[in-house]
């Protein structure tokens, strides 16, 4: 008995506070989004019971299916050139093999990502300021980055900026605990330097991917931060994003309850998106 006791022992302060701070929060959000406002006579609104409305609201609220629109355009065109940037950036510091020069650029691709969102969303916001910019003043012609045809992809060059070291430095790592025996066996063989990176490499690199891109599935879809700063600065619609509509629809509409909904639905989101990625990555039918 002491022996089937002595895991449960050491797994129970991680047990409580994954009850108290992931499944509580959940379970009450899932009890909440079952209540819906509603108005009696002359009277302030109370809650009521509403079973499943607030996610029928959900799935024809234009508001909320337009940000869903706009984070799958987001992840379609952003997620894979990250990567792509990321890729290149860890092969080309993989091929400097040591020496000054790989450990400052290393560092210096990875700074981005120690900057706080909040801080990256301000700086990128005065760089996007039409009267303000830099670019702008060089270029002489005064570019509005926040107008609504390339918001989104302005936000996207934020979190790409963000984001890319990170990922180049996870793929770095793969590369370093690749065996050198097998790169000296593809040399001797014949194989180019462009070969041992298509056909060693990369492939080799194919989990680390797996796992970054999963990761930047997961952090697309909770992006708030960038939208949110830059909205003191120019017109940033309300359902630019999922997170940023549903901030608003609790913090500023006070409607906690279909909040809660739009939360339950944009974790079943992307839980099922991931999910279909790592099947599709894992080439399982």
């Amino acid at each position: 008995m002491r022996k089937r006791a002595t895991p449960w022992f050491f797994l129970t302060p991680f047990l409580l506070a994954f009850a108290a701070f992931f499944v509580a929060p959940v379970g009450y959000a899932l009890y909440l989004s079952l209540f819906i406002k509603k108005r009696s006579g002359f009277g302030p609104a109370k809650d009521v019971f509403g079973g499943l409305a607030n996610y029928a609201r959900a799935f024809t609220d234009a508001d909320f299916l337009q940000s869903l629109l706009n984070i799958g355009l987001f992840l379609l065109i952003q997620v894979p050139l990250m990567l792509l940037v990321a890729t290149t950036l860890a092969l080309i510091l993989d091929s400097l093999k040591g020496g000054f020069a790989q450990r400052f650029f290393r560092t210096a691709f990875y700074l981005p990502y120690t900057v706080p969102s909040v801080i990256a969303g301000l700086l990128w916001g005065y760089l996007y300021s039409k009267n303000l910019s830099p670019i702008n003043q060089i270029t002489g012609v005064k570019t509005d980055f926040l107008a609504s045809n390339i918001l989104l992809w302005s936000i996207g060059n934020i979190v790409t900026w963000t984001w890319t070291g990170y990922n180049m430095i996870t793929l770095y790592a793969a590369l370093q605990n690749v065996p050198s025996d097998i790169y000296e066996a593809a040399r001797i063989d014949g194989a180019s330097n462009w070969n041992v990176t298509r056909y060693v490499k990369l492939p080799l690199l194919r989990p680390a991917l797996t796992l970054t891109a999963i990761f930047s599935v997961i952090g697309t879809m909770q992006i708030f931060s960038e939208p949110f700063v830059l909205r003191p600065l120019g017109y940033v619609p309300d359902n630019i994003t999922p997170n940023t509509y549903l901030y608003l629809t609790v913090a500023r509409d006070g409607n906690f309850s279909y909040g809660a909904a739009l939360a339950i639905v944009l974790a079943l989101f992307t839980f099922l998106f991931s999910g279909f990625f790592l099947r599709s990555a894992r080439g399982e039918s």
